[in-house]
């Protein structure tokens, strides 16, 4: 059977489709948003997850120097935990702060796609 819980595949994959999720439910073009946007980090548990996805180059880096593709999954399955975390603080979806939330999701999400992309799995939109 799949697990939804812990490091597995499902599970991030999981994590992935629900912050695409969010993205949908909230009506906003993504693409203009990007553009013209601004990151906000007020809460607690958006500095957790910014500094999370800002250390993704030290993630591929360490993953690369020691041969351990398990490094980068090991970086991915924190990400999606303190995503979590961070949904379940903040609200995102009709919040005041709903534009910088929904950026930092996207960012998120970019980065969880990179990694499935170099780990050679195919992200999933829609659960």
């Amino acid at each position: 059977m799949l697990s939804l819980q812990g490091n597995t595949a499902v599970y991030l994959l999981y994590a992935h489709a629900r912050i695409c999720s969010i993205q949908r439910k909230s009506g906003k073009d993504m693409q203009e948003l990007i553009q013209k946007g601004t990151m906000q980090l007020a809460h607690e548990k958006e500095l957790q997850l910014a500094l999370k996805v800002a250390r993704f180059p030290e993630a591929l880096e360490e993953c690369l120097e020691e041969l351990m593709p398990n490094r980068l999954t090991e970086y991915q399955f924190e990400l999606s935990q303190i995503f979590s975390d961070f949904y379940n603080e903040c609200q995102i979806v009709g919040s005041p702060e709903e534009d910088s939330r929904l950026l930092l999701a996207e960012s998120t999400a970019v980065v969880m796609r990179k990694c499935f992309d170099l780990l050679g799995i195919t992200p999933l939109y829609r659960i």
